[in-house]
């Protein structure tokens, strides 16, 4: 089996491009020169910052609510609306606090992936949850069939995720609740070299039957545009090399979005087992999924491992050294997609399912629920029922679990 992922190489080769753009957007950006970093994007934005009810509450007190509904050009905002832009868009050192509950809510949806086959193998990635029962996660890793590895079909039946795999403050680790993946009731697919995503339903309870997913709430995703823009902070929880959970929050700013791809170029500290994650924007609302850092080279073109030195094969793919930038898959693409598929089983009934895809009745339903905003929904729109804080179940109240039934495979 090869060790560097194709996925990786060919968003390297994409990202090695986007470095004097980099440098660019920086100038941009200690320039404070909000309507110069994105001058077709920024419109959109204010417009969607707008409509959500607590940054238009802190323009209101601020006294520039009313001129940035009014105004259709950016040039003629007061220097006081140009202020207030900059500092809600560009970022300062002043976050709402509910900037901290928010993302500790939203940080349980987080899973490491357990992509496993039959024979044993055991690969880690990050996913998350993006609607009742939906894990959305990297096609590449479910599907290692770019590094000459095991298929689609061989691997995720055999699949877990492990949610609240993260450390506590005093040192100790929190009890992790595992889940099966049920591909039969809905697996929705993009090829690596395409959308790179998985959306796979997931078991409602956990594997000792103790804890229910919808403790953990999900994330409501929108096809819609204005989400972010370039300049923007973003930000990232996920499963490092398969760690325990953990959350980029400094040094890390969108430089691109291609609108002749389906890519969003960012900067923020990624590795292996990162693939999977959500990309944040400062509301919480998910942006991408990332799926590649940049590989180092060296002037030749050799892969560089993290101790500097030539990297060699036998040093194991853990040991390839990352540079800052990163190439995530824009969600309102993902979204878009998955909106067309679900009108084709509308429309054609589950015939219209693909190759490798598999949908039930409930999948239906529960695709419909992923969508619910996929357009037209306010920001306030995207915030989920809030997670049943169930308790787990006594050990004593357990349900004997019987016999673990099989999966279908896809073909």
């Amino acid at each position: 089996m090869e060790i560097l992922s194709k996925a990786y190489a060919e968003a390297s080769q994409r990202l090695a491009t986007k470095h004097t753009l980099r440098d660019e957007t920086y100038r941009q950006v200690q320039q404070k020169n909000v309507r110069s970093l994105d001058p077709e994007r920024i419109p959109r934005r204010v417009d969607r910052l707008l409509k959500n009810p607590l940054i238009a509450n802190a323009f209101r007190e601020r006294g520039v609510l009313d001129e940035l509904r009014k105004t259709s050009s950016l040039r003629d905002l007061s220097e006081a609306a140009q202020s207030e832009l900059e500092r809600v868009i560009l970022g300062n050192d002043f976050m709402p606090a509910w900037f901290l509950s928010r993302g500790a809510d939203l940080r349980r949806t987080v899973a490491r992936v357990r992509a496993r086959t039959s024979s044993g193998q055991d690969q880690k990635g990050t996913g998350f949850l993006a609607g009742p029962r939906l894990l959305l996660t990297n096609f590449h890793v479910l599907d290692w069939t770019d590094i000459g590895g095991a298929p689609l079909g061989q691997i995720v039946p055999q699949s877990l995720i492990e949610l609240d795999y993260e450390e506590q403050f005093n040192g100790t680790m929190q009890q992790i609740a595992t889940f099966r993946l049920d591909p039969a009731t809905l697996l929705m697919v993009s090829p690596w070299d395409q959308l790179d995503y998985v959306l796979v339903a997931v078991q409602e309870r956990s594997n000792d039957g103790t804890v229910s997913l919808d403790t953990f709430g999900y994330n409501r995703l929108t096809g819609d545009l204005g989400k972010i823009t370039k300049g923007e902070p973003v930000f990232i929880v996920q499963h490092p090399n398969g760690q325990p959970k953990q959350v980029v929050l400094s040094n890390n700013r969108l430089i691109d979005i291609d609108e002749a791809q389906p890519y969003l170029t960012y900067e923020a500290d990624t590795d292996r087992g990162s693939s999977g994650s959500p990309v944040y924007n400062r509301q919480w609302e998910v942006v991408g999924l990332h799926h590649s850092p940049e590989i180092a080279r060296d002037n030749g073109g050799q892969i560089l491992a993290k101790d500097g030195t030539v990297w060699q094969p036998g040093m194991g793919s853990g040991e390839i050294k990352y540079l800052q930038l990163n190439e995530g898959i824009r969600i309102s693409r993902i979204v878009n997609d998955l909106g067309a598929k679900l009108n084709r089983f509308r429309e054609n009934g589950l015939s219209a399912v693909g190759n490798l895809e598999r949908c039930s009745p409930q999948g239906i339903e529960l695709l419909s629920a992923c969508l619910q905003t996929h357009t037209g929904g306010s920001p306030t729109a995207l915030v989920a029922p809030p997670a049943s804080r169930k308790d787990r179940v006594p050990r004593d109240q357990r349900t004997k679990r019987g016999p673990q039934g099989r999966f279908s495979t896809p073909e």
